[in-house]
C-alpha cells in the first residue's frame, strides 16, 4: 500500500550510511518510475455527471476507523478528497508533493512528518472487494467515479485494513438514524435513546452540535444540554453513559448534570452495587477524565460470576451485555488482556456463541436466540481483549459475529433485533459502534457546562 508520504513508489526515508550509493542508484531508478506513472495516474472513467461523491475511510489501528462521504463536480487528487472531509489533517510539503503527517491527531507533526520509525499512513484505494495499493502518491491520484473508495490506514508497511462492506454498513445505518431525530427537539424520543444516538455518531467522529435535521433546528447537543441532567440523577449508570457519550461526540455538560462521582459511595467503595451501573460509570469517569477510585475498579473483578460472566444486577444471572461491558470497562482502566478474570469473561462468551455466529442476551435461556444488540457489545469486548471477530475460533460454519450482524442489516439501512421482527432503533445504534471497530470508551475529553439555552416553541 502506497502511504501518500511518497510519490516515488512508497519508499519510506532511510538513514544514510555505507549504502548511501546503492540507495542513490535506487532512488533514480525509483524515480524513474514514478515519472512514468505519472502517466497513468488516472485509473477510474471521467466523471459522467454534475455531481459525484466518494468515501473515505480512516483507519487508525487495527480496528477503529471512520467514514466520510465527500461530493465533487470535476476530478480531484485523493489528497483532495482527504481534506474535504473535514477532519483534522496535518501535511508537509516535500519534493515529492504533500505528504501527510496525521489525521485525527494520530500520526507525527508537521515538523518531523515521519516521526516514527515503523508507522506510517498507508494510501490504498477499493477495487474488486480488496483494498489494494495506488501506483502514486495521493497529491497525483485521481478520483473522476462517484461511488469511489478511498482507504488511510495508520500502521506498518502492509497492514490490514477492515473490509469496505462493513464500514458501509455502518454509514447506511447512520444515514437511516439521521432520518429519525425529532425535528422539533433535536433528540430521539427519551434522554435514554438520545445517548445512544451520541455513542454511535461519537463512533464515527461525529459532533452532537452538528447533528441536526436542518441549520435552524435543534441538535442532538441541544436535546441533551435541556434534557440531560435528570438522566444523571436517576443512577450511576445513567452519569457514566451520558459522560461517555458527551465525551465522544464533543457535547456540553447539562446545567445540574451529575458526573459519575456524585454516585460514589465511601460505604461501598464504589458507584454502584450492580455491575452493569458500575461499569458505565466507570467509563464515564474516564471519558471526562475524572478521578477514579481504585476501589471501584477493584470492585469490577469482584462482581464477575463463578461462570466466568457478569449479571447487570444481583440475582439477574449472568449474561453477554453485561460480560461485554465490564471487559472493555477493566482493559480501558487496565487490566491485562492476559489476566484470569479477563480470559474466564471472553471463555463466557465463547461458550454463548450460537451457530449462526451471533450471541444472545440470556446464554442459559431456553430460548437462546442471537440479537444484534448482543451481538454488537460482544464485537467490541473482542475487540477490545485483542480478539478478532472474523478469526477462527468464532466462525462456526463460515459465519461470524461481523458476517451476522452484516446479514441483519435491511436494505433501508436500518437492523433488525431479530430475524424478522423489523427495523429497530436501539439495535441499529448498538450496531453502528461495533461496525466501525470502536469500544468504550470512544474518547476522551473533559467536558464543559453548557450554556443557557433558548428553544423556540413550534406551533402547529
Amino acid at each position: 500500500m502506497c502511504p501518500i508520504d511518497r510519490d516515488l513508489l512508497c519508499q519510506r526515508p532511510r538513514p544514510v550510511g555505507r549504502q548511501t550509493i546503492p540507495l542513490l542508484l535506487f532512488f533514480v531508478s525509483l524515480t524513474t518510475l514514478f515519472l512514468l506513472s505519472m502517466l497513468v495516474v488516472t485509473t477510474q472513467p471521467t466523471l459522467a455527471q454534475d455531481r459525484a461523491e466518494a468515501h473515505i475511510v480512516v483507519q487508525v489501528d487495527d480496528h477503529a476507523h471512520v467514514l466520510r462521504t465527500i461530493e465533487f463536480t470535476q476530478p480531484i487528487s485523493g489528497l483532495r478528497a482527504l481534506q474535504l472531509t473535514g477532519l483534522e489533517i496535518v501535511t508537509t510539503s516535500t519534493s515529492f508533493g504533500d505528504a501527510v503527517c496525521s489525521i485525527e491527531g494520530v500520526g507525527c507533526l508537521a515538523t518531523d512528518c515521519f516521526c516514527n520509525n515503523t508507522k506510517f499512513w498507508n494510501y490504498t484505494y477499493w477495487h474488486d472487494g480488496a483494498w489494494q495499493s495506488y501506483p502514486v502518491g495521493a497529491s497525483s491520484s485521481v478520483i473522476s467515479q462517484t461511488g469511489a473508495a478511498e482507504g488511510w490506514r495508520w500502521g506498518e508497511f502492509g497492514a490490514a485494513q477492515t473490509p469496505l462492506t462493513q464500514t458501509l454498513a455502518a454509514d447506511n445505518a447512520l444515514t437511516w438514524l439521521a432520518a429519525r431525530q425529532t425535528i422539533t427537539t433535536g433528540g430521539y424520543g427519551g434522554v435514554g435513546s438520545t445517548v445512544e444516538t451520541m455513542l454511535a455518531i461519537g463512533a464515527n467522529n461525529l459532533s452532537a452540535a452538528d447533528w441536526r435535521q436542518a441549520a435552524d433546528q435543534p441538535s442532538l447537543a441541544d436535546f441533551i444540554a435541556v434534557n440531560g441532567s435528570t438522566y444523571t440523577r436517576n443512577s450511576a449508570g445513567g452519569a457514566g453513559k451520558l459522560a461517555a457519550a458527551i465525551a465522544a461526540t464533543d457535547a456540553c455538560l447539562p446545567l445540574g448534570a451529575l458526573t459519575p462521582q456524585g454516585h460514589f459511595s465511601p460505604t461501598l467503595g464504589t458507584y454502584s452495587a450492580q455491575s452493569g451501573p458500575n461499569a458505565w460509570a466507570i467509563l464515564g469517569a474516564q471519558a471526562i477524565s475524572e478521578p477514579i477510585p481504585m476501589t471501584a475498579v477493584e470492585s469490577l473483578p469482584s462482581q464477575a460470576l463463578p461462570s466466568g460472566g457478569w449479571e447487570w444486577a444481583p440475582g439477574w444471572g449472568a449474561d453477554t451485555n453485561s460480560t461485554a461491558l465490564a471487559l472493555q470497562t477493566l482493559i480501558a482502566t487496565g487490566e491485562s488482556i492476559s489476566s484470569s478474570v479477563v480470559i474466564s469473561g471472553v471463555a463466557f462468551l465463547d461458550l454463548a456463541q450460537n451457530s449462526d455466529g451471533g450471541f444472545p442476551y440470556d446464554p442459559v435461556s431456553e430460548e437462546a436466540q442471537s440479537d444484534v444488540n448482543s451481538t454488537a457489545y460482544v464485537i467490541q469486548a473482542l475487540l477490545a481483549t485483542g480478539e478478532d471477530p472474523t478469526a477462527a475460533r468464532w466462525t462456526i460454519s463460515d459465519t461470524n459475529p461481523i458476517t451476522y450482524l452484516l446479514g441483519m442489516q435491511l436494505s433501508e439501512g436500518a437492523f433488525e433485533w431479530q430475524p424478522g421482527s423489523g427495523a429497530n432503533l436501539l439495535a441499529t445504534q448498538q450496531a453502528i459502534p461495533a461496525l466501525l471497530g470502536r469500544t468504550h470508551p470512544l474518547a476522551q475529553a473533559v467536558p464543559l457546562a453548557c450554556p443557557g439555552l433558548y428553544l423556540p416553541v413550534v406551533q402547529r
